[in-house]
């Protein structure tokens, strides 16, 4: 059973005034300064948001990713060494596009800096042109 209580005598009583007849005075958009600084920021945060999502469309990680599924699907058809020399020519235009394009226009290529992203992608190119050529042709 729910009986009706009256508040307890601490808590301040509501004030009962419409939303739409509430006045701006007692807020931070009262003040002009205030009003330009929150547009300014607000116009900021989404320059900060469009520049952190890197190119429109993301061309250089599709273009890596894309020919490193075909190279697999040509592994996967039985022709390792084509399919190994493939993909490691795609991480090496990966490693490329990340010397060439500038941070903004990388993409998700560009995941630590520029000098550990080319490091990383260097020797995992060179290692994978390494080994697709030492692997023995079938006999």
């Amino acid at each position: 059973m729910t009986e009706d209580r009256d508040p307890p005598p601490d808590d301040p009583p509501v004030a009962e005034t419409p939303v739409a007849e509430a006045p701006l005075a007692g807020s931070r958009l009262a003040d002009p300064f205030l009003a330009d600084r929150a547009e300014e920021d607000a116009a900021l945060a989404v320059e900060v948001v469009r520049a952190s999502l890197g190119p429109r469309w993301q061309w250089p990680s599709v273009l890596v990713v894309g020919g490193m599924v075909a190279s697999l699907a040509i592994v996967a058809s039985d022709h390792f060494r084509r399919g190994a020399v493939l993909f490691a020519a795609f991480v090496l235009l990966a490693f490329f596009l990340r010397l060439i394009l500038r941070d903004e226009d990388a993409g998700w290529l560009a995941v630590r800096s520029r000098g550990v992203d080319l490091a990383c992608l260097g020797v995992l190119a060179t290692s994978l042109s390494i080994f697709a050529l030492i692997v023995p042709p079938p006999s």
